[in-house]
């Protein structure tokens, strides 16, 4: 039986990811620029920039941002093979990993988060340390993708660690399900 829902509308997310671009670019980018110059950064633009390699690119990290967060409902939530789905929402063509059983809210929180951490922040930490202004422009646009998911987390910010929660089917965040034990 569901207690309440820590959830926001889709839209909400949006604007939430919306804000998170330039705060993501100054985390990635900013240290980028600090080390190596804007020059090194701006000699990797056109090869980020051809269609030809970004677009197939992204459409892979897409869909390993999702086998992440699926692969992180097993792993963290110890969710059943079952349980965990990866699909494609047409209304509003956006790729989705949802669980359908409930998971502990500390679970749920590391799944929504490792897509960012693997894809975006450690290429963006790496093409720092190397000096790969590409590779900083991929973590970059691979952290700005998990502005959804950092929504997610916003929104069950107040629910405690111990706390199983269950995916929300439309809305972006999830259901409070049972309260932690103690």
């Amino acid at each position: 039986m569901t207690d309440r829902d820590a959830t926001m509308s889709v839209a909400r997310a949006n604007l939430f990811a919306v804000a998170w671009l330039p705060v993501s670019a100054l985390l990635t980018v900013g240290p980028f620029i600090l080390l190596w110059g804007s020059d090194r950064l701006a000699s990797a633009i056109p090869a980020a920039t051809d269609l030809r390699l970004a677009i197939p690119l992204l459409l892979v990290s897409l869909l390993l941002h999702e086998a992440l967060h699926a692969v992180g409902f097993r792993l963290f939530g110890r969710a059943p093979r079952q349980a965990v789905r990866i699909g494609f929402q047409r209304r509003t063509l956006t790729p989705f990993a949802s669980c359908s059983t409930p998971v502990p809210a500390s679970a749920y929180r590391a799944t929504a988060l490792l897509p960012g951490a693997v894809l975006g922040a450690f290429p963006a930490l790496i093409g720092c340390l190397v000096g790969s202004g590409g590779v900083v422009l991929y973590g970059w646009a691979m952290l700005a993708v998990a502005g959804g998911d950092l929504a997610a987390v916003w929104a069950i910010r107040e629910v405690p660690r111990g706390t199983l929660v269950l995916d929300h089917p439309s809305r972006v965040g999830c259901q409070v399900t049972e309260q932690p034990a103690g």
